[in-house]
């Protein structure tokens, strides 16, 4: 874990704001081959899954995408600084031993070749589309030979673990390359699947970091960029959201400044409507990644620079004023202290942490080892972690450290290994999971800041998807591949003596408020989304929308109003964004 927080992204909602820098949009579409001596056949989609079997909680999930994922930025430099500096390949999550089937006919160019993802992998050849297939972190050396003729369809290797290890990492690392094994090239585009709709579970960790430079670039599954073994940084970026807090290697060709706060109201041109009662489309295109609600639920906010001659910032769309269109909220940049009092924001020319009081502009510098921080629920108190981002997981010593929102007092409060800081919790306390070695299994527990107690609250498998409550009693969590322990679970933060409860459903899950979960039913073969209610109390189950809505949402990009009353969402069309949308719920 790289950041407090980092597999609990739900519970976090601040408010952010921009730099500056020049607007860019790119169309989504299918990416061509190197050519070749003899032309290869033109198929937009040539590939089928690397899988026989559905998309399912004991099968395989979607994990991490192709192209410039924020865990890959902060590794683009290490672990993927061979290719670019982007995750150049599809992570698919699945059980140890499951089968892996050749995507497409082809040619075995080589088994535990060069450029390839260990323990083990295997390099086909499909020269009748001017592709080849490397299939990485295999249990096994598969039982093939170079030269040798595969099927498409037909069973050539076994699931792995990045590790060696078999119970923590296990997945498929599936990437494209050209015949030369040189280019790297989006799965997504070349596989035939609804990748959408596979988004919606699975791992929680597909955002995108994003170039301040350029808001729209690389943020959908589909417009990632090609990279080349051995090709330069594409994403070395002098401003990014989320923020990079590690110090600047070298200065920026132009100076970054933060402007003071700017309130003041700019419209563009009005977003034309395509809506029916009870559904309002707010932007549209590729208009806007990660929109978030402000607390009275009456607008959607979003980062964006909507035209070269308008700032690069916060904008917000009115719900009773849409057909004004997006309005400049702020050119500031920072996360947000909950009660709206403090900010803070890094400096990476010093390495530092600025918090900064906005009633006066006074500023303090704190030293977090170039991580990022997070406000305690009283905003009194800053914390961040500290910790081997580059180590195996496994091993990773987890570093705590607590300071005063001034940075006064700074100490650690906790070091061990294997394990995670989750969510700070009422009364200085921490939710906390400890992972047990040798296993996929891991403690949830509290941790009191004032006295240093602990108390357990369950023994659990490896956690995914977890969101808090807004009274923060209830987390939700699904494991998967755990055979009777797969599924959804729901854990009374507040009885430690209380089993976790498994729920009734798989999908994509969202708090409506201190006891309602809003859910979309996870279906592999699903084309439409719809939304429905979990009671956690009372048991029942209840449709959200009684009307006949269509709903295509792209990415896992939806959120609750904090009224309850509304769900924003970024809308898929094909391969292309088609803008934020707003439907009441029931």
């Amino acid at each position: 874990m790289k950041t407090l927080f980092k597999r609990f992204k739900a519970i976090l909602v601040v408010a952010v704001i921009v730099l500056g820098g020049q607007f860019g949009s790119r169309p989504a579409q299918a990416q061509e081959p190197v050519t070749q001596d003899d032309p290869p056949q033109l198929v937009e989609r040539p590939f089928r899954l690397p899988f026989a079997q559905p998309s399912g909680l004991e099968t395989w999930l979607m994990a991490q995408p192709y192209g410039n994922t924020t865990g890959a930025y902060s590794q683009r430099h290490t672990t993927y600084g061979a290719s670019g500096g982007i995750h150049f390949g599809i992570d698919l999550s699945a059980p140890c031993a499951t089968e892996i089937v050749a995507i497409a006919d082809g040619i075995v160019f080589a088994i535990d070749g060069p450029f390839g993802s260990p323990p083990h992998n295997l390099m086909i050849d499909h020269p009748q589309f001017g592709y080849a297939s490397m299939y990485g972190h295999l249990l096994e050396a598969p039982a093939l030979q170079p030269g040798q003729e595969v099927k498409q369809g037909q069973v050539v290797a076994l699931v792995g673990d990045s590790g060696g290890i078999c119970y923590r990492r296990a997945h498929l690392h599936l990437e494209i390359r050209d015949l030369n094994h040189i280019r790297k090239y989006n799965p997504l585009t070349l596989i035939e699947a609804d990748w959408d709709n596979l988004a919606l579970t699975g791992s929680d960790g597909r955002a995108f970091m994003r170039d301040l430079a350029e808001p729209r670039k690389w943020q959908t599954l589909y417009d990632q960029p090609e990279v080349q073994t051995g090709g330069p940084i594409v994403n070395d970026f002098a401003a990014t959201w989320p923020f990079d807090w590690r110090k600047r290697s070298a200065p920026p060709a132009a100076p970054l400044t933060i402007a003071p706060v700017a309130f003041e109201t700019q419209p563009v041109e009005a977003t034309p409507l395509r809506s029916q009662p009870g559904l309002q489309q707010l932007t549209s295109g590729d208009c806007c990644t990660r929109p978030y609600w402000n607390r009275e639920s009456t607008e959607i906010r979003f980062v964006d620079r909507p035209a070269p001659d308008l700032p690069l910032g916060v904008w917000a769309v009115r719900l009773d004023q849409s057909e004004a269109g997006p309005q400049l909220v702020t050119e500031r940049l920072g996360i947000y202290s909950p009660d709206g009092n403090l900010m803070a924001y890094p400096d990476r020319n010093k390495g530092v942490a600025v918090i900064e009081r906005l009633a006066d502009g006074q500023t303090w510098e704190i030293e977090t080892q170039e991580r990022s921080i997070s406000f305690s629920p009283d905003s009194q108190q800053v914390l961040w972690i500290a910790s081997d981002d580059d180590g195996p997981g496994d091993n990773r010593i987890e570093t705590i450290w607590l300071a005063n929102f001034d940075g006064s007092e700074a100490r650690a409060v906790w070091s061990e290994r294997r394990t995670d800081p989750i969510a700070w919790l009422p009364g200085d306390k921490l939710l906390m999971g400890r992972g047990f070695p040798g296993t996929s299994d891991e403690e949830l527990f509290t941790f009191s800041l004032v006295d240093g107690s602990q108390t357990k609250l369950a023994d659990v498998p490896r956690m995914r998807g977890l969101a808090l409550s807004p009274d923060r009693r209830y987390l939700v969590y699904y494991a998967s591949f755990e055979g009777e322990r797969s599924g959804v679970w729901l854990i009374d933060v507040e009885n430690p003596g209380r089993l976790p409860e498994k729920l009734p459903f798989f999908g994509a899950y969202r708090w409506r408020d201190e006891e309602r979960l809003v859910f979309i039913p996870f279906n592999p073969e699903g084309v439409l989304h719809n939304f429905y209610e979990y009671h956690v109390t009372t048991g029942q189950i209840r449709p959200l929308l009684s009307r006949s809505v269509e709903l295509r949402i792209a990415n896992n990009e939806w959120h609750v109003s904090p009224d309850g009353n509304k769900i924003a969402f970024l809308a898929a069309n094909g391969r292309a964004l088609d803008g934020i949308w707003v439907v009441d719920i029931e």
